[in-house]
């Protein structure tokens, strides 16, 4: 039985500082988006978008938002996770495209029902944010497996990220990816055990 999987789930961790000067290649980046995408999602509904920044006023710009923690600050890279929130509305298009892709050609109509009992505006929101761990997971674990290192952050403004990415109303930015080559060795890790 292959461990290739676990090996990546060891050694990943969170970098909490890059090496200066050194950017994640775009080929790296379009694989980590990739890995994102592929992530499951309750209803197929992939409530996500990704957003990278690259260039030194995005990536300052992202780092105040982030409270300039050590990561967001030396990171040579984000992929900044934002939730489609206002997409989510049970009559919207998006809603509608997605489960007819999910369902195959079969009738979407039992899971409209089971998404309109579920759904309610005021938790939505929520919900969403919680469903862009699922691609945050993936796309940490596809870093490590490339030799990145990574750091997710949940610390920030949401306001200034919003207005620093320019996501437009009815998105919210969920997680922040800070990305690059670990400018420190990996820490002992402090797991419980396994019992």
């Amino acid at each position: 039985m292959s461990a290739i999987l676990l090996e990546a789930i060891q050694r990943r961790y969170a970098c909490r500082r890059f090496v200066a000067g050194r950017p994640v290649a775009a080929g790296e980046l379009a694989v980590l988006r990739e890995a994102g995408r592929l992530a499951p999602s309750a209803f197929g509904l992939e409530p996500w978008r990704f957003i990278t920044v690259e260039d030194g006023a995005g990536r300052a710009a992202v780092a105040r938002a982030c409270y300039d923690q050590p990561a967001a600050a030396s990171a040579a890279a984000f992929i900044v996770i934002v939730a489609l929130v206002a997409a989510l509305d049970p009559d919207s298009d998006y809603v509608r495209a997605r489960f007819e892709a999910e369902a195959r050609g079969q009738d979407i109509a039992p899971t409209d029902a089971a998404y309109r009992a579920f759904y309610r505006a005021e938790s939505i929101a929520v919900w969403a944010q919680g469903q862009c761990n699922f691609a945050a997971a993936q796309l940490l674990l596809q870093a490590s497996h490339l030799g990145l290192g990574s750091c997710p952050i949940g610390g920030f403004d949401t306001a200034a990220l919003a207005a620093a990415l320019r996501v437009p109303p009815g998105e919210t930015p969920a997680l922040v990816i800070a990305l690059g080559r670990c400018a420190h060795a990996a820490p002992q890790r402090m797991r419980k055990p396994a019992d």
